[in-house]
């Protein structure tokens, strides 16, 4: 997990981290709003870093979490999430393209921009590294 103190400079990388309700991350850059935490998969994140023709956000773009397991596109809008102690929701599941990115003017696909997570904290609670990510069935009304 990433917390960023200030704007452009690198993130804080810890173990353990407070997600507050309405806020996001305890002591992060980003609080309140609608995009009070940014997830990305690992997979998202190996492909970014492997890739030799880099977007223009590749170097911009900072997760606070990364989730390793889920498939791309499994996370829509409205789903929540629970990690360890906090219940999240997912309200973004696509990350906006700008018109310079040479991948965009070029027509190559940007898994970044398909697969990119925004979400609130719904449930205050302690997130560590590795803790399990249970996601919401409705059609079960409980957490799996």
């Amino acid at each position: 997990m990433i917390r960023y103190n200030k704007k452009g400079e690198p993130g804080q990388r810890l173990k353990e981290v407070k997600l507050l309700t309405g806020l996001g991350m305890e002591g992060n850059l980003h609080q309140g709003g609608e995009r009070q935490l940014c997830l990305l998969t690992a997979e998202i994140r190996e492909w970014m870093d492997s890739c030799e023709e880099k977007g223009l956000c590749f170097r911009r773009f900072s997760e606070n979490m990364l989730i390793e397991g889920l498939p791309d596109g499994v996370l829509p809008p409205s789903i929540r999430l629970q990690i360890g102690e906090a219940v999240l929701q997912v309200n973004e599941s696509r990350k906006h393209c700008f018109t310079e990115c040479r991948l965009v003017s070029e027509s190559i696909r940007c898994r970044l921009s398909e697969c990119a997570v925004f979400a609130v904290v719904e449930r205050n609670g302690t997130v560590q590294v590795g803790d399990k990510v249970l996601v919401y069935q409705v059609h079960l009304g409980k957490f799996l």
